[in-house]
């Protein structure tokens, strides 16, 4: 046999024993991380506009919840997990209980990991989309008493320390969201400011013109300035882009909404 074949032969089953003898535990978790990616990718397929086919979604919590189970890449599973509780909870029409529900595993998430992982960023910020839509569906004063507001501006004042440009400016504007639907409470919650959000969100904008929810969320504000005209062609802007191939169904949102907006307005 030529010495050059005994070697390859030699090498490949060398390879091939390392490879049986990982635990099965080990195989399978990493299996589990890539199946959700994987799914969390697909997201859109089959989607109706902005009305997402559950699918894929599903499968990829199912995996992503595995992966976290054998405790396999949890950082990065832990951020994934929290992206995929969003994303069902916002586009895939789920009634008002079951977007409770789901919130309530992102914020119950959320908190265990930002104590695990506490320079994640993107667990940061996934945790921060998930209280502000678990805000949105129980209610902003609610979220205002229960000390939930309070939380999500701590969390985006974490997020544009470590990273200001992470989603686009996303501590800035989240922050923004958080000052300009959080109701000013005296003597409880005195510091929502429509003057802040404004300039929370310039300084998204700043960033990430081009982003979608930058746009629309500056729109919304500069409504409530009388700014009507900046406001318009803000939301114009939006319907004209074509949505990223990577954000299909979140983009066809805005742009649903931002046509809503210029019915409203104009």
């Amino acid at each position: 046999m030529h010495p050059s074949t005994f070697d390859r032969k030699s090498a490949l089953i060398f390879l091939c024993s390392i490879f049986l003898s990982l635990p099965l535990s080990e195989l399978s978790a990493q299996d589990a991380f890539e199946e959700g990616l994987s799914h969390y990718q697909q997201r859109a397929a089959q989607a109706d506009s902005f009305r997402a086919n559950p699918g894929h979604i599903n499968k990829a919590l199912e995996a992503f919840e595995r992966a976290m189970d054998e405790n396999n890449k949890p950082q990065e599973a832990a951020s994934y997990l929290l992206q995929a509780y969003y994303f069902k909870g916002m586009y895939v029409g789920l009634s008002e209980k079951d977007q409770k529900d789901i919130y309530n595993k992102g914020r119950s998430l959320g908190e265990q990991m930002i104590e695990r992982f506490p320079k994640s960023v993107p667990i940061k910020f996934w945790y921060g989309a998930n209280l502000g839509r678990w805000a949105d569906v129980h209610g902003f004063v609610k979220s205002a008493t229960s000390g939930i507001a309070g939380k999500l501006r701590e969390a985006c004042k974490q997020i544009i320390e470590l990273d200001p440009k992470y989603q686009g400016g996303g501590g800035y504007r989240i922050l923004a969201q958080v000052h300009f639907y959080s109701p000013n409470i005296p003597f409880l919650m005195g510091w929502p400011s429509d003057d802040r959000a404004l300039e929370l969100i310039e300084k998204a904008m700043a960033i990430a013109p081009e982003h979608p929810t930058n746009r629309m969320l500056y729109a919304q504000i500069l409504l409530e300035f009388d700014r009507d005209e900046d406001a318009k062609k803000q939301l114009q802007y939006i319907l004209e882009v074509e949505p990223r191939p990577t954000h299909l169904v979140e983009d066809r949102y805005v742009k649903h909404r931002s046509h809503q907006l210029l019915k409203e307005h104009f």
